[in-house]
């Protein structure tokens, strides 16, 4: 790293360190290191979207939105209709990508326990055992034929939705650690780590309204989200003798969904699921300006809920997320 890399660097540290950031020294951050990453995926993908925040066409988060986006289609053209897949005869070439990435998602204890296989070893059988056609879009048995083991994997990977996020807060955290370690740059672990929270807000609204290209016949798309967007709001909650309990509920942790679009009975439909999970609650990590408190419905006038909205964001004084303009 030039020196007056290392100089720029080394006082964006610094402002972290004593709470006196903001996104944009998180994004400076993010570019200043994004060619000394160390092998640290997960750190380098955040950098690349930071240095080329319109569109993006690969990375891990481009193969999450692909394999999520292949296993509904697989769903909407073979297990929605009941319809069998004949691998005996040249079958669509998604369904082979997508065998190589459920292998990924997989259990990896079951894989052994049930094939004798890891998910790479697997990989590669299936490699060795259909060969694809680019042009033609499809895949086929290379000798006519498949082991019966392969053959049960095959059917196990093929007979499950699985997402699994792309990253978490403790591993993009832990990655910025090790590339400031990488780089000889001076910083204290534990109270940079204190910063943790607020640097992973800083991140999700990086990745807030984000697109990207991932071979879809629409682009896939990133918002921050939570696990619930709506909570009963002053409702007295009784038992079957109408006695008062206790009711506790809460809007869970901050994550970034993808969202995917997909054909599905001669329609569009969008699903979703978590890209990005963090250990930031709601409540504290959101202003007030982005909850908003009205009737469950118009034939419930008296009873609410409380809603969390994310529409255009942008960060306050204290690092929350906030409405942009609030």
């Amino acid at each position: 790293m030039k020196l007056a890399e290392r100089q720029k660097a080394q006082k964006i540290i610094s402002r972290i360190e004593s709470g006196e950031f903001d996104e944009n020294d998180i994004d400076n951050l993010f570019m200043r290191l994004r060619a000394y990453s160390f092998g640290n995926t997960v750190f380098r993908e955040i950098a690349d979207f930071v240095a080329h925040n319109d569109r993006r066409d690969r990375g891990r988060t481009v193969d999450s939105l692909e394999a999520f986006y292949l296993s509904f289609k697989y769903f909407g053209e073979y297990v929605s209709p009941k319809r069998s897949l004949n691998i005996n005869e040249p079958f669509p070439l998604y369904v082979k990508k997508l065998m190589k990435y459920q292998a990924l998602k997989a259990d990896q204890s079951e894989l052994k326990k049930r094939f004798g296989v890891s998910s790479r070893r697997l990989i590669s059988k299936i490699d060795s055992t259909f060969s694809e056609d680019r042009k033609g879009g499809t895949a086929s048995l290379k000798k006519g034929r498949i082991s019966r083991e392969t053959f049960e994997a095959v059917q196990f990977l093929l007979g499950f939705i699985g997402s699994h996020p792309a990253y978490d807060q403790v591993t993009i955290l832990s990655e910025m650690v090790e590339v400031l370690a990488k780089n000889k740059l001076a910083f204290d672990k534990d109270e940079f780590l204190a910063q943790g929270d607020r640097i992973t807000v800083c991140i999700l609204f990086l990745l807030h309204d984000t697109e990207f290209e991932f071979g879809g016949p629409k682009p896939g798309y990133c918002r921050v989200s939570c696990e619930k967007l709506s909570i009963a709001h002053n409702v007295r909650f009784v038992d079957g003798e109408g006695n008062p309990v206790d009711h506790s509920e809460s809007f869970g942790q901050l994550q970034v969904q993808g969202h995917v679009v997909v054909a599905y009975k001669d329609s569009e439909v969008t699903v979703c699921y978590p890209l990005m999970v963090t250990n930031l609650e709601v409540e504290e990590w959101c202003d007030e300006s982005l909850f908003k408190i009205e009737p469950i419905s118009e034939k419930a006038p008296n009873y609410h809920h409380k809603k969390v909205q994310f529409d255009d964001l942008s960060i306050n004084v204290q690092g929350q997320l906030s409405a942009a303009g609030a």
